[in-house]
């Protein structure tokens, strides 16, 4: 599916289809070294790959601010309906 966020050397994608690989809703984050990795929608539980302090610390901010936002596009994803990128919160 499409790319929701972009931020720092991140890009966060959905693909809901492979939901059979890892059993649970889920995103893809996909850095600037081409590096991929999965995390779990309820618990930010990394499913696969690896990133690092800084990434995890901005990737669970992000999750935390956006929670209903990231559930409303899996819902719509697997619903096979358009999903919109989720725009940063102004703070």
């Amino acid at each position: 599916m499409g790319e929701l966020a972009r931020f720092e050397d991140i890009r966060i994608k959905m693909y809901p289809r492979d939901i059979q690989k890892h059993k649970e809703p889920h995103f893809h984050v996909i850095l600037s070294d081409g590096s991929r990795v999965s995390v779990a929608i309820a618990n930010g539980r990394i499913l696969e790959g690896k990133l690092n302090k800084r990434q995890k610390d901005l990737i669970k901010a992000w999750m935390l601010i956006h929670r209903e936002e990231i559930w409303d596009r899996w819902n719509k994803a697997i619903a096979g309906e358009y999903i919109e990128r989720i725009e940063p919160k102004e703070i």
